[in-house]
């Protein structure tokens, strides 16, 4: 879970689970709501390939105590969201490693080009995103129960 040092992958496959924390009131008939997922700010998930459900919920402080897990698959992040005034955004994950946690990534958003840099969303491309990946996560997928 520490970094120890290690570099950051920057590849990411599309089967590739990501575990995101979500509260209780975010899960509604089986379906993950958007506002669990951030607006307009970078998403922070953590790379199944380099830890466990578990690992997500981790603050030495307690933090998270209470919160639950769901997992998803790189592939399920839409890759571009159209709008009808304005450019498209594409979405692209970052492996952004923490000293405590190496598994951590996010969601980045670009205007069209997926560069490398991260360029926050406008509210019409944020809301779209959010429906769109959340579609894709289901009651199936968590893998540990919220409980407040």
């Amino acid at each position: 879970m520490y970094r120890h040092g290690r570099e950051a992958v920057p590849d990411f496959a599309g089967p590739e689970l990501l575990y995101l924390r979500y509260m209780s009131q975010h899960f509604i008939q089986g379906q993950l709501l958007p506002e669990a997922i951030r607006s307009q700010l970078r998403q922070s998930v953590n790379r199944g390939s380099f830890s466990e459900p578990e690992d997500a919920l981790f603050s030495e402080t307690g933090t998270y105590d209470g919160l639950g897990v769901v997992g998803f698959r790189v592939a399920d992040i839409p890759a571009r969201v159209d709008q009808p005034q304005g450019p498209a955004y594409v979405f692209f994950m970052r492996h952004e490693p923490e000293e405590e946690n190496y598994s951590h990534s996010e969601i980045w958003s670009d205007h069209q080009t997926g560069t490398g840099g991260f360029r926050p969303p406008s509210r019409t491309v944020s809301l779209k995103f959010r429906i769109l990946l959340c579609r894709s996560i289901r009651k199936e997928q968590v893998r540990i129960m919220a409980v407040r």
